[in-house]
């Protein structure tokens, strides 16, 4: 558990170092420039913040991650646990998708 602790936080500092020299960069002037390719060619630079571009940029090939998400908030939020707040929830459906 400590050596999974430890390796959590080195991955938490070297993503906040990525984010600081990204950040640190001067603005990309080419309005016509393609994103994910940007990114792409910056991998090997920032692996975390690229991994999480690819993410949140790429449009999915299909609506089955929207119709999973769907189905999950459904048997989160059934007739026992509808005293639940939204708030409950959204944070329940984010920690599920959103952890390896």
């Amino acid at each position: 558990m400590l050596k999974k602790m430890a390796k959590d936080d080195a991955e938490e500092v070297e993503c906040g170092d990525e984010l600081e020299e990204y950040l640190a960069v001067p603005e990309e002037t080419d309005l016509n420039l393609k994103t994910l390719q940007w990114w792409a060619s910056r991998e090997g630079r920032w692996p975390s913040l690229c991994k999480m571009a690819k993410q949140y940029l790429a449009a999915p090939a299909s609506t089955g991650g929207v119709e999973r998400k769907l189905s999950a908030a459904g048997k989160m939020h059934d007739d026992l646990k509808k005293s639940a707040k939204d708030d409950t929830l959204e944070a329940a459906l984010f920690a599920c998708f959103n952890t390896d």
